[in-house]
C-alpha cells in the first residue's frame, strides 16, 4: 500500500502542481507584434528627440519589475531612470536619433526581445557636440494590450577606428 501512496503522491505533485507554459507566438502573431514594437521604439525615439522624460517613459513599465542599466553601469527603477534622463535632457540643446538597425525577438509569455542600434547627434547647451552610437537592448511585456519597456541595457560603443589612409 505505501508504494502506491508515494507513487499517487508524486504523480500528483508532478503533474497537478505543473504551471502550463505559455505558448510561442506563431509567425503572424509576431509579424503583427513587430508592427507593434516599432511604433514603441518610434515613440521612444520622439521622447528622446522632444528632450521629454514624461513623453519618453510613456512607453516604459511604471511598475516594480522594472530594471534600467545605464551607461555608466548603475541600476535604477522607474523614477530613478526617469530623473536620469531629465537631468540629462536639461543638459541638452538638441538631440537627434537615427536607428543603424534593430531586430527583435520573441518569447513566449508576450515577452519580446529588441537588440536596437543607434546614433546620438547630440549637442549640448556649453556648446559642445558629440556623435555617438549606443546600443540598447530592451525587453518588452504585453500587458492591457499595450507592449512597455521592462528592462533596459543601454552601452555606449566606442569610436570606429578610422583606417590609415595610403
Amino acid at each position: 500500500m505505501r508504494p502506491n501512496l508515494i507513487v499517487t503522491l508524486t504523480l500528483v505533485i508532478m503533474f497537478g502542481c505543473a504551471q502550463p507554459q505559455p505558448a510561442p507566438m506563431t509567425p503572424q502573431e509576431q509579424e503583427s507584434a513587430k508592427k507593434e514594437l516599432t511604433e514603441v521604439v518610434t515613440a521612444i525615439i520622439q521622447g528622446l528627440e522632444k528632450m521629454d522624460a514624461e513623453v519618453l517613459f510613456e512607453s516604459y513599465s511604471n511598475s516594480p519589475d522594472f530594471i534600467l542599466f545605464t551607461t555608466d553601469g548603475s541600476m535604477a527603477d522607474y523614477q530613478l531612470a526617469k530623473s536620469h534622463n531629465a537631468g540629462w535632457f536639461r543638459s541638452l540643446s538638441s538631440l537627434k536619433v537615427a536607428t543603424v538597425k534593430e531586430e527583435f525577438r520573441f518569447l513566449p509569455g508576450n515577452v519580446a526581445v529588441c537588440a536596437w542600434h543607434a546614433t546620438f547627434d547630440i549637442t549640448f547647451k556649453t556648446g559642445g557636440e558629440a556623435k555617438m552610437d549606443f546600443a540598447i537592448t530592451f525587453v518588452f511585456n504585453k500587458r492591457e494590450n499595450r507592449w512597455k519597456v521592462l528592462y533596459q541595457q543601454t552601452s555606449a560603443l566606442p569610436p570606429a577606428l578610422e583606417k590609415p589612409q595610403s
